[in-house]
């Protein structure tokens, strides 16, 4: 399929983004940059603190074309000043001229934006009221951090709020993957300006997964996939609540996806709770057709977070055709109904096993065909760059009036 491209360049700066360290960190924002591609010219500038030893000094900057994307990493050293303020200070400093160098190595190859997305807020924001205020190009927010959800406690600070507030009174749109994250920014006073949900882009290669010929009769498989950062996915609930359904029934099997801070933890926790590794796997970080693959087995999605905004997961498992039982955290709620899953309380354990034996037993029954048909089409990156392209036209009818 022949997209027509739109005669729009757009420059993306994002605070999270895919790197040499972390191939996952951001992935959501590196997909709709390559939503965005399909339809107009596309760059994105990204910075990464890091203590290698190895990079060249003071900074390194890397340019690829990546799925389309001008794309721009610019790697600096961590202060090391054990003063806290001055440390600080200077951290500061290199971030904003690592965010100028990677700015500049971009415009060699696309010039100056029609447009500046802001992904993540408050750093990134500057650069979108430095485009409008210097060069009158107009800037919309994309905001993906949890940190306003009441749970977390993280927005806090009044030089943060200021200048956060004033970031967005600046923008043309906010946009954030749920309504719940929406209305938890408005609270905080993050008002002035359309906010429009947006929904995340799905890799195409969830569309076409493989055959699965060799699923195990009379046992179905849970997953769970997420980052291993236990205090707000709760793995170890999870895993609680495993060791109590296979004191009732062994027809099953969980299998955990994923890596991160807590990772180790958790597989010991799991050896504490006597739980071998027939019922349960730790595979560990998977991407692209392994991961596709991986969810293409289960049988059932497990999302037992504290707190969440709305992981990708869930959609990812939507167009594979399978169902979630989840936390009613987040945005959760928006898009898990009865048709493609279940809803149940955060920290409720025995809610949990409850839940997965009526799975099992079959007193939780979800059409897979349905699942997909209803989701297919809300998330193709076709469907969302569309999306984001309207989004730019306004904003630039909206600068032409101002």
């Amino acid at each position: 399929m022949t997209l027509e491209k739109d005669n729009i360049t757009v420059l993306h700066f994002a605070r999270w983004y895919p790197n040499r360290y972390d191939p996952m960190y951001g992935l959501f924002i590196q997909r709709h940059a390559e939503a965005v591609a399909l339809y107009g010219e596309v760059g994105v500038v990204y910075v990464h603190a890091t203590p290698d030893s190895l990079i060249p000094k003071p900074m390194e900057v890397c340019y690829h074309r990546e799925n389309g994307v001008h794309t721009v990493r610019v790697y600096y050293p961590v202060s090391r000043c054990k003063q806290k303020q001055i440390g600080q200070l200077t951290g500061m400093i290199r971030f904003f001229m690592a965010c100028n160098l990677g700015r500049k190595r971009i415009a060699r190859e696309m010039g100056k934006p029609d447009v500046v997305h802001i992904h993540i807020l408050t750093r990134m924001g500057i650069w979108g009221l430095y485009y409008k205020w210097v060069h009158q190009t107009p800037f919309v927010i994309s905001e993906h951090w949890s940190r306003y959800l009441e749970l977390t406690g993280s927005y806090q600070g009044w030089l943060r709020k200021f200048f956060t507030r004033m970031v967005v009174k600046n923008a043309s749109f906010v946009t954030t993957v749920t309504q719940n994250l929406a209305e938890a920014m408005q609270r905080h006073g993050l008002t002035g300006v359309p906010y429009q949900v947006l929904p995340n882009v799905v890799d195409p290669l969830f569309f076409n997964p493989p055959l699965i010929q060799n699923k195990t009769p009379n046992l179905k498989t849970f997953i769970h996939v997420s980052c291993f950062e236990d205090r707000s996915k709760n793995i170890s609930g999870l895993l609680r609540a495993v060791k109590l359904l296979f004191e009732k029934r062994n027809d099953f099997k969980v299998v955990l996806v994923g890596n991160g801070m807590d990772f180790n933890r958790m597989k010991n926790f799991a050896i504490e709770l006597n739980l071998n590794g027939k019922q349960v796997e730790f595979t560990g970080l998977l991407q692209g057709e392994e991961l596709v693959t991986q969810m293409s087995r289960a049988d059932m999605l497990l999302v037992t977070s504290h707190y969440e905004n709305l992981p990708v997961v869930i959609l990812e498992s939507f167009v594979l055709g399978i169902p979630v039982l989840a936390t009613r955290v987040g945005g959760i709620a928006e898009i898990v109904d009865p048709s493609n899953g279940l809803l149940i309380p955060p920290g409720d354990e025995n809610e949990l096993v409850a839940r997965m034996d009526d799975f099992l037993s079959g007193v939780l029954k979800f059409d897979s065909e349905l699942i997909k048909a209803n989701s297919r089409l809300n998330y193709t990156p076709q469907a969302v760059g569309k999306q984001l392209i309207d989004l730019y036209s306004k904003s630039l009818k909206m600068n032409d009036v101002d």
